[in-house]
């Protein structure tokens, strides 16, 4: 059932893409400035992840026009809003092909990199999508990468950090109308059977609810071991308020979309004591120094941070590796559209997200020490218990 689900969403989105298709791709220019396009979300449900994305990718844009661009030519960024939502992501991709983008970063949501996929083929552009479900890349197609972990990746995170507690209930709460969501919460279930945990009570949602006392008595009635809720956007901060009110000692744990301030700052006290699945990046302030990515994490994360009174959370990341790994297939195969494709493909590039490798044959390149548990406490990001120094000192490797 959930497998059609998951099938069914998808086949409405090519449908989609397909309709909104416009003929052509754009022309590279082997003078002058070098067009990209990100198609990101500003504003709606996904702005927290979006505006974190833009913020990263111009970082990398900035420096590397600071220091005279790509073999003399500097990359024009033009930044679209898709509002959240996928309809607009489609529109929005049109324009900035039609306004002569030659690659494409974004979107942060899957549901809306799922309905670009069919596009980005079509139209032959090279596109490193920013949401996290498998379904962007496996399997492979020619034009779509990402630099988000994989929903499987985060999925086994989560798992067997319940399974090294000594724990066997699981409970889950995920957003039907969420591709990230609904492909997490698949693998998740595809996971918990080899590490012997059961999972006594599935609830699902939409991603406009905000009342969730009806999933929350069921969830609590089944007495699990932890609550792993799939959603991205505002829906886990309510789900957050809400199951502290509640107050029934049952751990809750998000996945990689609330590694950000914007989940725990409007989560406030609630959040304290969450499990939170994140990347080495997210926790960069916790890596020893002997972990050999660590001056990368710091490079990035110090301007950031400076220029935006936080620490970056992981849709920064995710941004930063992606205008990082275009800036690097540009710099070694060239400035248009197949050449940028070739480049891609060719990846193989240390990166504060540790190494990330791509091959005509694999579009997403995280490794899976990357990933890693998390708890919030005083409002930050540390490593949970039982993720030891050896592991950080590893992370990215």
């Amino acid at each position: 059932m959930r497998f059609h689900l998951l099938s069914a969403l998808i086949g409405v989105l090519t449908l989609l893409a397909t309709a909104c298709s416009a003929l052509g791709s754009p022309q590279a220019q082997s003078t002058g400035p070098i067009k990209i396009g990100m198609v990101t979300s500003l504003t709606g449900n996904y702005a927290p992840l979006g505006t974190n994305d833009k913020l990263a990718a111009q970082q990398i844009v900035d420096s590397v026009n600071a220091d005279n661009g790509v073999s003399g030519r500097k990359i024009d960024l033009e930044i679209v809003d898709d509002g959240s939502d996928p309809n607009q992501s489609v529109i929005q991709f049109n324009k900035v092909i039609g306004d002569g983008a030659v690659a494409v970063l974004g979107p942060p949501q899957s549901t809306a990199d799922l309905a670009l996929k069919p596009l980005a083929n079509e139209k032959k552009i090279p596109t490193i999508s920013l949401g996290a479900a498998d379904e962007q890349v496996v399997p492979v197609t020619p034009y779509m990468w990402m630099t988000a972990p994989l929903s499987s990746q985060v999925a086994n995170v989560c798992v067997n950090f319940i399974k090294s507690q000594s724990k066997t209930k699981l409970a889950m709460l995920y957003d039907t109308k969420n591709a990230y969501a609904v492909s997490g919460h698949d693998s998740t279930n595809k996971a918990l059977g080899a590490a012997g945990i059961q999972l006594v009570d599935d609830e699902t949602f939409e991603t406009s609810q905000t009342n969730f006392a009806p999933q929350f008595a069921k969830i609590a009635d089944a007495h699990p071991d932890f609550l792993l809720v799939w959603a991205t956007g505002a829906p886990p901060v309510v789900i957050t308020k809400a199951w502290a009110d509640m107050n029934t000692g049952i751990p809750l744990m998000m996945t990689a979309a609330e590694a950000s301030t914007l989940y725990v700052q409007p989560s406030g006290a609630a959040a304290e004591g969450v499990f939170v699945q994140a990347s080495m990046g997210v926790l960069g302030q916790s890596l020893p120094s002997s972990n050999k990515y660590k001056k990368l994490v710091d490079d990035f994360a110090g301007p950031f941070q400076q220029a935006n009174n936080y620490y970056p959370p992981q849709f920064a990341w995710d941004g930063m590796i992606a205008a990082t790994l275009l800036v690097d297939a540009i710099k070694r195969k060239g400035a248009s559209s197949d050449q940028i494709r070739d480049g891609l493909d060719s990846v193989d590039l240390e990166t504060p997200q540790g190494r990330y490798a791509f091959t005509p044959q694999k579009h997403n390149g995280m490794p899976d020490s990357a990933n890693l548990m998390s708890v919030i406490k005083g409002g930050q990001f540390t490593p949970a218990p039982g993720v030891t120094q050896d592991q950080l000192a590893a992370a990215g490797s």
